[in-house]
């Protein structure tokens, strides 16, 4: 006989990035269907261009993608669209199928002012930090001086903390924040850890066309975006050619984003366009062959206080299919990779390019340093350990005993 019982329901709300696109979201969403919830999610086109699906048991409905603005009229507008599409969606979503939960995935944090609405009709708002607002403003403009849309970012970051009945962050720095600067209350934070899925944790056969090449691979993947400093793997590549003498090896870039366009262009006025390869964005079920063919792989994201509270999932999945990387020296870098890593300090480009260098000429090394790797994820950076909080955060917020 069929229960009549409801199951609890999540409508989760995601602006700047679509689903099952954002990885993380989709890792979120399919943990706490398989532990009996109902979810639903609402975000922009994105590789997927229907406007309403089933994704393996989730349902999605997306509104057209936004522009990326630049400057303060366009975050106006850019964000003001979103909001609006965000909260259209939410009322169809609330007459057609309900909701208990609304659960925000920011940036931007001020998407917490449509939960916020809800928690007036009685439900409850989950905030779910991905990254820092304020700081993410500051590094796309490649400028520390706080400025009136900053500061109008930290209000929306505090009025969301602490309105939020549950709060998730990806490490201790983003929780420190949600405690220290934000107000928000300790026992309702929850750090839910980025972590790669089962599709990194396998073997893994690498691309027959990156082998092929028949140099030493160089890999990137990832989101290309300003802040996430892309260019400094072709400013690498531009110091082992010229400092070096280099010119065995390959650097594989994966990944599309507004700055791909400045990157190659990058690419062709340091006249080392023919040691890039772009692959562009490539399918989700593609990027660990890819990263499997690398024998080195490269997290260029600068150290600043944005990229100093993030913990990359590149990072992690680089890691899980053994792979030595050589990243700045942000915090949370360390903090994950451990002795997996080389750290180049203070953002300079021809130490990084050293130990790329040191790594090319040592299998041996990387080999180590890949197993290393390995053994850190295993013992406790899998997306399996990490879901396990997230489901306790639900359990405990709807009172379920199991």
């Amino acid at each position: 006989m069929k229960s009549s019982v409801k199951p609890n329901r999540i409508l989760m709300l995601l602006e700047n990035q679509s689903y099952p696109d954002d990885v993380r979201v989709m890792l979120e969403a399919e943990s706490l269907m398989a532990a009996g919830y109902d979810l639903t999610v609402i975000c922009p086109t994105g590789d997927s261009q229907k406007w309403a699906e089933r994704v393996a048991g989730c349902r999605v409905y997306r509104y057209p993608q936004p522009f990326e603005a630049h400057g303060f009229l366009g975050y106006v507008l850019e964000y003001g669209y979103s909001l609006t599409a965000l909260f259209l969606g939410s009322v169809y979503v609330f007459v057609r199928h309900g909701f208990d939960v609304v659960h925000v995935h920011t940036p931007p944090d001020m998407t917490a002012m449509i939960a916020i609405f809800y928690k007036l009709l009685g439900k409850s708002f989950v905030f779910d930090l991905h990254d820092l607002s304020p700081e993410l403003y500051l590094a796309r403009r490649d400028d520390n001086q706080p400025n009136f849309i900053y500061k109008v970012l930290r209000f929306f970051e505090r009025l969301a903390c602490r309105s939020a009945n549950r709060l998730i962050a990806t490490n201790e720095s983003q929780k420190s924040v949600q405690v220290d600067r934000c107000g928000a209350k300790e026992e309702h934070c929850y750090i839910v850890r980025n972590g790669p899925n089962r599709l990194f944790l396998n073997d893994v056969q690498p691309s027959k066309d990156l082998l092929d090449r028949g140099k030493i691979l160089l890999g990137y993947v990832g989101a290309i975006g300003i802040q996430d400093g892309v260019d400094n793997v072709i400013r690498v590549v531009k110091e082992l050619r010229i400092a070096h003498g280099r010119d065995d090896f390959l650097a594989v870039i994966v990944g599309n984003g507004p700055a791909l366009k400045s990157l190659k262009d990058l690419a062709v006025e340091l006249d080392v366009q023919d040691l890039v390869h772009f692959t562009g964005g490539i399918p989700f079920t593609s990027v660990p062959s890819h990263i499997a063919a690398f024998d080195i792989c490269l997290t260029p994201d600068p150290s600043n206080a944005y990229n100093d509270s993030c913990t990359t999932i590149k990072t992690m999945e680089y890691m899980a299919l053994r792979k030595p990387t050589v990243c700045f020296s942000t915090r949370e870098n360390q903090l994950t990779a451990g002795d997996a890593a080389f750290y180049a300090h203070k953002n300079d480009v021809s130490e990084f390019a050293d130990f790329v260098i040191q790594l090319m000429d040592d299998p041996s090394l990387r080999a180590s340093m890949g197993e290393i790797a390995r053994s850190r994820i295993d013992n406790g950076l899998t997306w399996k350990h990490q879901s396990v909080h997230l489901v306790a955060l639900y359990d405990g917020l709807f009172g379920i005993v199991r």
